[in-house]
């Protein structure tokens, strides 16, 4: 089993470097964890002298590690989103929750996630080569050509019907985990009716904000997608993108 993590979508330009780093320090700081000790490029920093060398190079991504976190961030202008990765690399200190309530209060949130990240790994993996490196076997996996002309064209996996897979949509990424957060602006983007997921008997329905919908499909973060867990995964993605197609 690998660390917990949790993924939050953003509409493209509503969050940004400052933004996200202050609202981190806030989080860590109202939790009583210190703000020093994280490691950039390399170099040891606290997230203050972090954000001033970010504010510096006009970056819009940064990937900081300390006090047991990594916090990702990164944004897809193509599809039109920002995205922020918190990944627990300890126990969980800091319950979710706070995570989403406090960064959807003044950010447009599309959708947040909550995943195992090494099961999410395998279950998006298409390089036969990442199997390879750690001798993990493949052979048996479904393969598909990567449609690039010669010499370019090779055999990768394919993971299009794996239930623990994502997939990049114009304005949001197309996933599903055993606690997920909707903002107003995901209805809109998928066409996902919210009056069905709210009546679906196998859901826990909750507004953690008056804004945003949370949906507990299953008491533990999905490992598997073998069993119910696997069924679980594929229902909640028939309900909530089913009039999308995955590109």
């Amino acid at each position: 089993m690998g660390t917990e993590q949790l993924k939050m979508v953003f509409d493209f330009g509503t969050l940004g470097v400052e933004a996200a780093l202050e609202k981190i320090q806030t989080i860590l700081v109202n939790h009583g964890i210190p703000v020093d000790g994280f490691i950039h490029y390399d170099e040891p920093v606290s997230l203050p002298q972090a954000l001033k060398r970010l504010k510096k190079s006009n970056r819009m991504s940064f990937d900081l590690e300390g006090q047991g976190f990594e916090f990702m961030l990164g944004a897809v202008r193509n599809y039109n989103i920002e995205f922020l990765v918190i990944r627990s690399t300890d126990e969980v200190r800091i319950p979710w929750d706070d995570w989403v309530d406090h960064f959807a209060r003044d950010s447009n949130l599309v959708i947040a996630w909550v995943a195992d990240s090494e099961y999410e790994h395998w279950q998006n993996a298409e390089d036969p080569l990442q199997y390879t490196a750690v001798g993990k076997p493949y052979e048996h996996l479904p393969m598909k050509s990567n449609e690039l002309p010669y010499p370019l064209e090779q055999m990768i996996i394919d993971t299009s019907a794996n239930p623990g897979r994502w997939r990049f949509h114009d304005g949001y990424i197309e996933a599903v985990g055993a606690v997920m957060w909707l903002g107003p602006r995901f209805w809109q983007l998928t066409g996902a009716e919210q009056e069905q997921v709210a009546n679906t008997s196998w859901l826990t329905v909750t507004h953690t904000t008056p804004s945003v919908v949370k949906l507990q499909a299953a008491e533990h973060t999905f490992t598997t997608a073998e069993g119910i867990s696997g069924e679980l995964q594929n229902r909640l993605r028939s309900m909530l993108f089913q009039q999308k197609v995955t590109r």
